[in-house]
């Protein structure tokens, strides 16, 4: 927001600081000045014109010759009535920005005109805005005007953080700068002379929608006379960065750069019925709004300014083509309304206008605010512009907002500042900026305040805000620097924290680099994956309601979206293989709960190649089984014992559509499902816009929920006896998993260390339907040497398990 220093110095004395200082003293309340500027700084490029020859050309133009120092005489056009012969006016030539806009060579009646002769009102100096501003007879042709005119116009660049609205007003910023500097605040005052018939008897407001619109309030003049604004007021307007158009909408811009809430004035006779009623419109609704665009309403909820007949603006964003003010306008009926800020904000996204209005509804308005800047801006109106103000105010406000309060503890303040302030100081420091104290019965924390927060400042809701105000104001810099102080007994991390950490350092040391995506994702991954139309993640999507594009449409099901982005980014840089993982949150929607459900989950990824490519080290595919063995040394460094059984068993046929069929698995524990891990479809790498050139792409996802951080390990010695070897082979059926095999090998009471499936075979001998697998078994007591007696004993105990429980037999 960009505020004229003069103006700031209408509401608070300043004239002892310098431009600097003020802006200085603004940064440290939070209203950080990001440039300060002489706003007639443009005054260097507008030079002294002489006209050496004028003559009419065409109907009411006058073809001027201007002299202005620097070689050829200028062309220039000009349309006003003091020109003459040898007169000196401010010369713009071709170029040159002034604060209505650029200068062009533009051709008039047939001829070039290669520059402006100007007035006062165009360049924002004193002086009249119809003829050309004269200057003196001491003036030389070519000098630049800012010589005759050095005092700079300081204007402040302020960003104004969102939830200060009140701060997006001359008013409001002045409001802080007096309470932080102890001066008075010189607040606006209007003088009103009521003239005519009540303004109730001419036009009536209702609101049907009380939720959305707050109160809303309005004013009439009438007899006024459309014109351009006094030169004062267009100039503070372009210092602002807004255009000047006419005396009664300039008058509604002024009072909202003034006070902050943004006003509308309507053509009076082209309110049907002279009546306002405030509703709500639905997607679909037609609207033409100011700017002349025919627009379609989106957002589902809108607040519509309707007159008796039609919607005449599109409340709190912009106004109506069909009731603007226009030249013949006479009587003007002036809105000020509060809105809620929700409803504006989705009304604007939806239909992608954003507006001076819209920008200040949206962070929130003052409901008690209304009142005072209509009557601010008729009593205003009607001093530029004539006319009469019609007696009495029409005020609409059907559930009014009573004001929060809090209690304040100065000594709870100071616990949290650690420094006291002087009672009187805290006290008139929120006083200044409208917070009311009235002392109470003292409670354990001493003198006790209830302080009730003026409803101008939407962000107080709690007493720990009063805190932060009195520090704001009392100046930052005055508190101590102090360390913070540690607790005496280190804490451990929790144990999720220390899962994610562990996680990270362990897949870092295995050769994987990590990325951090975001957490919005773009809906269409859905589609480009396969997913059937009731997979949980479609079901379970997590809409945002505000999203900055559609690429953030979502709040992430999985991790894979983000992995599989940044191999592709990898692969469009010629890098085409890749060892990623991510550690991070997914979610789903919660049914019965407003917040989705949240898990915390690890994806990784290998695509391309292993190895270094040399002699040591030879290059070679990824396959299934590096990410398996990757699965299974994470899960083996945290004691949790990873069990893999086919993907379409576990999940469904349509579960993970996107995995190459035989080439994936679900992972395990104890039986129960933790994620899922498999060679990418040859579909799908086409979707995601992933090169054939890189190979196969590999992805797992586990859910880290219940997961322990890896911790000390308990050392277990080796035997010092040794050791015997027996081969194994069985004959089962096809649909016996190897892994089934082997887990009913895992028996305490057999000294069984390591066992391995070394084959598989089917065919000649081996029955249809059924395979043989080999296995290698060794056993190892930690205490004795095995006899072949014993070792044959356990053989046969296994060989009896295994037909017991799989069915099988033994290969001869």
């Amino acid at each position: 927001m960009k505020v004229g220093l003069a103006w700031l110095g209408e509401f608070v004395e300043i004239g002892d600081l310098s431009p600097e200082e003020v802006a200085d003293r603004l940064t440290m309340l939070g209203l950080e000045v990001e440039g300060l500027d002489d706003d007639l700084g443009f005054l260097t490029e507008v030079v002294v014109g002489r006209v050496a020859a004028a003559k009419p050309h065409g109907r009411s133009l006058m073809a001027c010759l201007v002299d202005y120092g620097q070689g050829e005489p200028l062309t220039v056009l000009t349309g006003a009535p003091n020109v003459r012969e040898g007169g000196l006016y401010p010369l713009a030539p071709a170029g040159v920005s002034l604060p209505a806009g650029s200068v062009k060579a533009a051709t008039l009646a047939g001829l070039v005109s290669q520059g402006v002769l100007c007035s006062a009102w165009e360049i924002g100096l004193p002086g009249g805005a119809e003829g050309l501003m004269e200057l003196s007879a001491e003036a030389r042709p070519g000098e630049p005007l800012k010589k005759l005119y050095p005092d700079p116009d300081w204007v402040l660049d302020i960003s104004v953080t969102p939830n200060r609205a009140d701060a997006l007003s001359v008013r409001g910023v002045a409001r802080d700068l007096a309470a932080a500097l102890n001066r008075p605040l010189k607040d606006v005052r209007v003088d009103l002379t009521e003239k005519g018939r009540p303004a109730a008897e001419l036009a009536k407001v209702d609101i049907e929608c009380p939720d959305h619109c707050w109160r809303y309030c309005g004013r009439i003049v009438r007899g006024i006379k459309i014109g351009r604004s006094p030169s004062w007021l267009a100039k503070r307007l372009w210092a602002a960065g807004l255009r000047p158009i006419n005396n009664a909408v300039d008058v509604t811009n002024y009072v909202m750069l003034e006070l902050g809430l943004p006003l509308h004035a309507f053509d009076l006779a082209q309110l049907a019925q002279s009546r306002i009623v405030v509703r709500l419109a639905g997607a679909g609704v037609e609207f033409t709004t100011l700017d002349g665009q025919a627009r379609t309403l989106k957002a589902p909820q809108n607040v519509m300014i309707c007159d008796g007949q039609r919607p005449v603006a599109l409340g709190g964003v912009m106004g109506g083509l069909n009731s603007e003010v226009e030249p013949h306008t006479q009587d003007v009926f002036l809105e000020g309304a509060a809105f809620n800020p929700t409803t504006i904000r989705r009304t604007a996204r939806a239909q992608g206008l954003a507006t001076d209005a819209s920008y200040r509804f949206e962070r929130g308005q003052d409901p008690g605010l209304p009142p005072l800047a209509v009557d601010r801006a008729a009593a205003l109106l009607a001093e530029i512009a004539g006319g009469e103000i019609a007696p009495g105010r029409l005020d609409a406000y059907p559930r009014p907002r009573p004001p929060i309060k809090v209690p304040f503890s100065p000594k709870r303040c100071a616990a949290v500042l650690g420094v006291e302030r002087p009672l009187e100081s805290l006290t008139r420091a929120l006083t200044a900026i409208g917070v009311s104290l009235v002392e109470v019965a003292p409670d354990r924390d001493g003198v006790l305040f209830e302080a009730t927060l003026p409803t101008f400042r939407p962000d107080l809701t709690r007493e720990i805000d009063l805190t932060e105000e009195a520090v704001r104001l009392l100046d930052f810099q005055n508190l101590p620097a102090t360390l913070p102080k540690p607790p005496a007994i280190a804490q451990k991390a929790p144990t999720p924290y220390r899962l994610r950490a562990s996680l990270r350092r362990d897949l870092s040391g295995l050769g994987l680099s990590e990325i951090i995506s975001y957490s919005f994702v773009n809906p269409a991954f859905l589609d480009q994956l396969a997913l059937p139309a009731d997979h949980p993640f479609r079901r379970g999507a997590v809409k945002v309601l505000n999203p900055l594009s559609e690429d953030h449409g979502i709040l992430r099901p999985s991790l894979a979206p983000g992995l599989l982005a940044a191999l592709r980014l990898n692969q469009f840089h010629g890098r085409w293989s890749a060892a990623l993982f991510e550690v991070g949150a997914v979610f789903l929607a919660n049914e019965g709960s407003e917040r989705p459900l949240e898990r915390q989950s690890l994806g990784f990824l290998l695509a391309g190649r292993l190895g270094q490519g040399n002699f040591n080290d030879p290059a070679r595919p990824v396959d299934f089984w590096d990410l398996k063995g990757l699965a299974e040394e994470l899960g083996e460094r945290r004691d949790r014992a990873l069990a893999f059984a086919p993907l379409e068993k576990t999940f469904g046929h349509e579960g993970f559509p996107f995995y190459e069929p035989g080439q994936a698995a679900a992972v395990l524990v104890d039986g129960q499902a933790i994620g899922h891990l498999g060679q990418l479809g040859a579909q799908a790498q086409k979707a995601l816009g992933l090169k054939a050139a890189g190979g196969q792409v590999f992805f797992g996802e586990l859910d880290l929920t219940d997961w322990p951080a890896a911790g000390q390990r308990a050392f277990k010695g080796w035997s010092s006896f040794p050791g015997v070897y027996r081969d194994l082979a069985i004959v089962v059926a096809d649909e016996v998993p190897a892994q089934a095999v082997l887990d009913n090998l895992q028996d305490e009471s057999w000294p069984l260390t390591k066992t391995a499936i070394f084959d598989v075979y089917r065919g000649e001998n081996i029955p249809k339907g059924q395979k043989s697998l080999a296995i290698r078994l060794f056993f190892q007591s930690p205490d004795r040497t095995l006899t072949d007696e014993l070792v044959n004993g356990y053989f046969d105990a296994i060989a009896a398990r295994l037909a017991e429980r799989l069915s099988a037999v033994l290969r001869s």
